[in-house]
């Protein structure tokens, strides 16, 4: 990587709040004298023990991996008509650790991720995403609803 280069991982799951994410991070993205590069990231959850015991490690990549490029698809018009320098990457782990963990290692700057719009009370119940990436990172995180 460049070290001028300024990279932000967006979260995507392709639901309505990642697109959004995703547009906001392509906006503000394009206004930086410094431009990002985006890369867009899709973390899988893992396959429960009961279910990954009866079936081959190849199966659950596949499985995996199909489900990433199926979220990711979502992004591709935002992303191709970007004029931004992107990645995609699928990921398999717990959520919110896998982004954090991601983020630091690629050497980013800033998460921007869309969220729920839940109250905090919902949210403490739930423990979103969110919330527990917050916790986990120590990198800026960028949330919109």
């Amino acid at each position: 990587m460049d070290t001028n280069t300024t990279q932000w991982v967006i979260p995507f799951d392709g639901s309505e709040h990642a697109i959004r994410a995703l547009a906001l991070a392509i906006r503000e993205g394009k206004e930086r004298l410094n431009k990002p590069k985006l890369l867009v990231l899709n973390v899988q959850p893992p396959l429960s023990a009961d279910i990954s015991r009866f079936i081959d490690g190849k199966t659950i990549d596949d499985f995996h991996n199909e489900a990433g490029e199926k979220a990711l698809l979502a992004a591709t018009d935002l992303l191709d008509g970007a004029g931004l320098e992107h990645t995609r990457h699928i990921l398999v782990g717990p959520v919110a650790h896998t982004i954090s963990a991601f983020a630091a290692s690629n050497g980013c700057s800033m998460i921007v991720m869309g969220t729920r719009g839940h109250n905090s009370v919902a949210g403490l119940i739930m423990g979103s995403v969110a919330t527990r990436l917050l916790h986990e990172t120590t990198l800026p995180v960028l949330l919109t609803k």
